[in-house]
C-alpha cells in the first residue's frame, strides 16, 4: 500500500493538502541515466508524490543504483524488478502497483527528466478544470549528436478539442509531458504486443475517450541519444502503422469523423516504412509497402540510393537554414 505524504503546513498556519501523484518510471539497462530521472522527480516543487520504478530485467547495475535511492528516500520510492517483457509490460506493472490513494498518474522514461514545476503546474491545471481528465504539454528536446536543445511542439497546442485527431496525424506528444487522472486509467493498460510507440497508442485511446487540457509550460526534458529505442526507424514506423490500424478498428466513429485526414495519414505511414526499408536495402520487403508502380520499380531495381541522396540533401538544407536563423538572430 502506498502511503500519502503527511499534510504540509503553510507559513500562515493553515494546512494544505496535495493530491497524491504516482510517477511510474520503467527502465531497462539505464544505470548511467536513471539517477538523473529520479532526481528530477525528487526535486519537484510539488511534494505529495511517490515514485514507482519498474526495472524490466536490467543486466547492468541499474538495480544497485535504484536500491540506493530507495534506502535514502524510503517514503518516496518503491522499486520493483521483473522479468524482461518490454516497455509496455513495465508500464502496466507500474499501473498495477498504484493504489486507491493515487489521484494522478504520470510516466517518465528513465533517460528523460521532468522540469522542476511540472507536477505543480499540471495538477493545478486539472484541479481547476474538473471537466478535463488529462493534460498535455510541450517538451524540451536535447539532441545529443548535435549538442542542441529545442522546443518540441505537442500536437494541437492551444486546441485540446483537436488533440485526438492531431495526435493521430502527427504522433507529436512526449509521454513525460502528460498527466492523467488516475480514475480514467482503472481499466486501461498498454498494448504489450507493441514493442515501440506503446505510449502514443495508449494516449490516443485516452484522447479519443476523454477531454484534455493544454498546459502552456513544457513538462519534460527528452534526450535523443544513440541508445534510445526511438532510433530504430523501421521498427518505429511499423509500430505507428500497427497502432493506427488498431485505433481505427477500435474506434470506427473516429474514422468516420476524420476519414479523409486519416486516409492521408495511413498512406504516409506506408510511405515512411517503404522509404526506411529502401534506405536499409531491404528491397523485397520495401516492395510489399510500395503504393504505386514507380515505388515497386525502384524497390525491385534496388534503387534505394535515390532516397539516401534525398535524405542527405534535406539534412544539408535544414542545417543551412539553422545557420541562417542564427545569423539573422544576431
Amino acid at each position: 500500500m502506498l502511503a500519502n505524504k503527511p499534510q504540509e503546513e503553510h507559513s500562515r498556519g493553515e494546512i494544505l493538502t496535495e493530491p497524491l501523484v504516482s510517477v511510474i518510471i520503467p527502465t531497462y539497462n539505464r544505470a548511467k541515466l536513471i539517477g538523473r530521472a529520479i532526481d528530477s522527480v525528487l526535486n519537484q516543487s510539488y511534494g505529495n508524490l511517490v515514485i514507482i520504478i519498474v526495472d524490466d530485467g536490467s543486466s547492468d547495475n541499474t538495480r544497485e543504483i535504484c536500491e540506493t535511492y530507495v534506502s535514502t528516500h524510503p517514503e518516496k520510492i518503491i522499486y520493483y524488478h521483473k522479468t524482461n517483457g518490454g516497455c509496455a509490460s513495465a508500464r502496466n506493472y507500474g499501473l498495477n502497483k498504484t493504489d486507491n490513494a493515487t489521484q494522478y498518474i504520470c510516466f517518465l522514461d528513465s533517460d528523460d527528466c521532468y522540469l522542476p514545476d511540472k507536477l505543480k503546474i499540471e495538477t493545478g491545471l486539472l484541479e481547476k478544470h474538473q471537466e478535463a481528465d488529462y493534460c498535455y504539454a510541450n517538451a524540451i528536446l536535447y539532441i545529443e549528436e548535435l549538442k542542441k536543445t529545442q522546443l518540441h511542439h505537442v500536437a494541437a497546442a492551444e486546441h485540446p478539442e483537436a488533440f485526438a485527431i492531431e495526435l493521430f496525424l502527427t504522433n507529436d506528444a512526449k509521454s513525460g509531458a502528460i498527466l492523467y487522472r488516475a480514475k480514467i486509467l482503472k481499466n486501461k493498460r498498454f498494448d504489450e504486443t507493441l514493442l515501440h510507440n506503446e505510449d502514443s497508442e495508449f494516449l490516443q485511446r485516452v484522447a479519443i475517450e476523454h477531454k484534455g487540457k493544454y498546459s502552456h509550460e513544457p513538462g519534460c526534458w527528452v534526450m535523443d541519444h544513440t541508445g534510445s529505442k526511438s532510433r530504430n526507424k523501421i521498427a518505429i514506423c511499423k509500430a505507428i502503422l500497427c497502432a493506427n490500424q488498431k485505433t481505427l478498428e477500435a474506434y470506427p466513429d473516429f474514422y468516420r469523423k476524420y476519414s479523409s485526414q486519416i486516409e492521408s495519414r495511413m498512406s504516409r505511414a506506408h510511405k515512411n516504412i517503404y522509404v526506411e526499408l529502401m534506405i536499409a536495402k531491404h528491397w523485397h520487403e520495401a516492395g510489399t509497402y510500395a503504393q504505386n508502380y514507380v515505388e515497386k520499380i525502384l524497390a525491385y531495381s534496388r534503387l534505394g540510393i535515390y532516397y539516401r541522396i534525398r535524405r542527405l540533401l534535406w539534412r544539408n538544407i535544414f542545417a543551412k537554414f539553422n545557420i541562417l536563423k542564427r545569423i539573422i538572430g544576431k
